[in-house]
């Protein structure tokens, strides 16, 4: 599906909030590498994937890396100087610990 003007800036807009060079939408990469911000957690609350960790070879569409940004992962590594959300929040101590309100639909409980 081709991409309007609309959609372009819509996208160009948000991924520069994040952090992204104006020019992004434009010239992405085929394939890119982006870094966790934000622990991923399993539905019970434990890490599952620590911050800082790298996944590679994920597509550099900008509407997938928008979407990415917004799940906490970036295209460079956390660091002190990072401004995200994630980043700030885990500064100053104010990351959440819950397990989210979440949970699994009866269809995925096995009755084996």
């Amino acid at each position: 599906m081709a991409m309007t003007t609309k959609d372009r800036l819509v996208i160009r807009a948000e991924l520069e909030s994040q952090g992204y060079s104006t020019d992004y939408v434009d010239e992405a990469p085929p394939k890119i590498t982006l870094y966790r911000h934000k622990a991923q957690r399993n539905p019970q609350g434990e890490v599952v994937s620590e911050v800082g960790t790298a996944v590679s070879g994920l597509p550099g569409q900008p509407s997938y890396v928008r979407d990415k940004a917004r799940q906490g992962l970036l295209a460079w590594p956390p660091s002190d100087s990072c401004t995200c959300r994630w980043c700030s929040e885990r500064k100053s101590g104010t990351e959440p610990k819950g397990t989210g309100k979440r949970t699994m639909g009866p269809h995925f409980n096995s009755q084996v």
